[in-house]
């Protein structure tokens, strides 16, 4: 419920979010349009410093895969009696270090262009749209570059010393390099949402109920982990990630990315520039 007037062209975003109202003459008949035409605009704003969600995310995915590479690699001629067939060497956790970036970035966008989108006269739902498409074709994007480092590490059988980081089998051989993307897009989808949601409930609240908000979450975690603990329970946790396969990981994620997306809706609705 924000109106703006923007410009001289008597432009204007009403407080229903739905329209935008535009005379460009007097005289003329004010035309209305939804609000929604911003949308693209709002996406591209996203990418106004291509940097931040492009060039440093694949500069950190490359120099994190030749990290991870390198490491194995060194293992690998630590291990005199090794077969590379029968003993392949994994770490598919250098892969996280993108994940990671990402999210920061897509908090880094949550307190950047969202003051800038307001500038623009953006409503809240265009610029959520906005962003949060740019985050999903990020994403994907994520999942696409997963894709082809696990096709180069097949096709050459792990580099020749079948070291793996993408095309890990503890991740391909439920669903195959398809669900390996899969899963690497969701993740990064809703890792992106992870940082945005801190971005913005920073400020929805002030920075002494942030840092509330952020103890209760870790007294929460801990109580959980004393309660399975004292149950005896780690067998069954760790029973039912082996349960688990690619698709169905991809799934609970999922199911977060949705909830993180509600949420974010709901704070930045709130929230002050």
């Amino acid at each position: 419920m924000n109106a703006t007037v923007t410009n001289n062209n008597h432009s204007r975003t009403d407080h229903t979010d739905h329209t935008v109202v535009a005379a460009s003459a007097p005289g003329q008949r004010p035309e209305q349009r939804s609000s929604f035409a911003r949308v693209p605009a709002a996406f591209r704003l996203q990418f106004a410093v291509p940097s931040t969600l492009i060039w440093v995310p694949l500069m950190v995915m490359g120099l994190s895969w030749a990290i991870g590479v390198g490491i194995l690699l060194m293992i690998d001629a630590q291990i005199d009696d090794r077969n590379p067939i029968e003993d392949p060497l994994i770490a598919p956790g250098a892969a996280q270090a993108t994940i990671w970036c990402l999210a920061f970035m897509a908090a880094y966008a949550a307190s950047h262009t969202f003051p800038f989108s307001m500038a623009l006269s953006y409503s809240r739902r265009v610029y959520v749209l906005g962003a949060f498409l740019a985050f999903g074709l990020v994403s994907v994007g994520f999942g696409a570059f997963v894709a082809l480092g696990a096709v180069i590490e097949r096709l050459t059988d792990g580099l020749g010393r079948h070291v793996y980081v993408f095309d890990a089998p503890v991740f391909t051989d439920s669903a195959g390099i398809l669900g390996v993307s899969v899963l690497g897009a969701v993740l990064c989808l809703f890792f992106m949402l992870f940082g945005f949601f801190w971005a913005i409930l920073y400020r929805r609240v002030s920075l002494v109920n942030l840092w509330i908000v952020m103890i209760g979450v870790v007294l929460v975690l801990l109580a959980w982990v004393a309660v399975v603990t004292l149950q005896e329970g780690w067998m069954s946790v760790w029973l039912w990630f082996l349960d688990q396969t690619t698709l169905t990981l991809a799934a609970w994620f999922g199911l977060g990315v949705v909830l993180l997306a509600v949420l974010n809706y709901a704070l930045i609705r709130k929230a002050t520039i």
